[in-house]
């Protein structure tokens, strides 16, 4: 897969951002997950169609099966780790509940995104119901790629979805049901129109490049990244709770396109040797930091100490893990996986 230095740069900034919001760390009066969710499924979807604008995706239901394997390939395994955690935190009464069982069985599937329930989407390893809704998006990939392969189709694509996002969310707030939680956060076909928006932008940013480009030296490059970035910081504190989310999602498209263009000051220093070690565990970072952070706190590690030491700990425990899994665990459970998930993909998709 290619790299654009800036975007994995912010994806890996996001993540410590998440980190923040799930450790104990004191957190500001910013719904910061919500934020980086949001971030996360526009940027995956302009790297999707990054990585496959010089490529001829067929839109077949194989070509789905195809790229849903490969992702799960490397999701899997690990997450079947970071949920067998959280399932030795539980009390043993509850561990045999069928309420527990139920829920075991959608998570290890990667289906909990699709309940409605909070308890049962944010169950066990709850940074997981990120996997189930982005595989989601990945399975309807193909077939995105093929309705935004030009700059028209890709207009009329981002404007429809950005729409029906838009329309979801106001109905929810006008018309607040019990399902709002679920739709507003997790609902794979809100987050999958996050996705679409994404995917739809990247070629409408090459026509905004190729405009600005005979012009567009690195010094404007590096102020227009200042500026953006300061205009975006200042939008999340002061507009949160008063903007739909929605809203926030259009400031992240504008800072994606900005920093797609990977030309400032700012993208140099996101395209740096710690950045880029990061980015080598950001899957991994993503999945078991949560898991990580509640045994720490289950354990009651350092809790005399406060939530600063609490933090470290959790923190370098992850990066640890992160290691470990990757230089020895990572190669060989995707052998494995590969030969279970081609066994799968023979009964269902051919």
């Amino acid at each position: 897969m290619q790299r654009i230095g800036s975007l994995a740069g912010l994806k890996v900034i996001a993540l410590l951002l998440l980190f923040w919001w799930h450790s104990p760390i004191p957190n500001p009066n910013v719904d910061i997950g919500a934020r980086v969710c949001e971030f996360f499924f526009v940027v995956s979807g302009f790297l999707v169609s990054y990585n496959y604008s010089n490529k001829m995706v067929p839109a077949t239901w194989n070509e789905s099966c195809l790229y849903v394997k490969k992702k799960l390939s490397k999701m899997w395994s690990l997450h079947f780790v970071a949920f067998f955690i959280c399932l030795s935190l539980m009390p043993i009464s509850d561990i045999f509940s069928m309420r527990t069982a139920f829920e075991a069985l959608i998570n290890l599937f990667l289906l909990q995104s699709w309940s409605i329930d909070s308890r049962t989407f944010f169950s066990f390893n709850g940074t997981s119901w990120f996997l189930s809704s982005i595989l989601f998006c990945y399975f309807l990939s193909p077939f995105l790629l093929k309705t935004a392969n030009t700059r028209r189709r890709a207009v009329i694509s981002l404007i429809i979805a950005f729409s029906l996002r838009f329309l979801i969310e106001k109905q929810q707030i006008l018309f607040g049901t019990e399902i709002t939680a679920w739709n507003l956060h997790v609902s794979p076909v809100v987050r999958g129109l996050e996705f679409y928006v994404g995917l739809a932008l990247y070629p409408i940013s090459l026509w905004f490049r190729d405009l600005l480009n005979r012009k567009y030296s690195q010094a404007i490059s590096s102020l227009t990244e200042i500026i953006i970035t300061l205009i975006t910081l200042v939008l999340v504190v002061i507009q949160e709770g008063h903007w739909m989310r929605a809203e926030f999602v259009c400031v992240f498209c504008i800072m994606i396109v900005v920093y797609s263009w990977d030309m400032g000051i700012i993208s140099n220093v996101l395209s740096t040797y710690i950045f880029k070690f990061f980015e080598h565990i950001e899957f991994e970072f993503f999945i078991l930091h949560q898991a990580i952070i509640k045994v720490v706190n289950h354990y009651s590690i350092l809790a005399n100490y406060g939530w600063k030491y609490q933090s470290i700990v959790s923190f370098l425990l992850v990066l640890i893990a992160c290691y470990v899994w990757k230089h020895f665990f990572s190669d060989i459970t995707r052998k494995w996986m590969d030969i279970t998930l081609n066994k799968m993909q023979n009964i269902f998709c051919n």
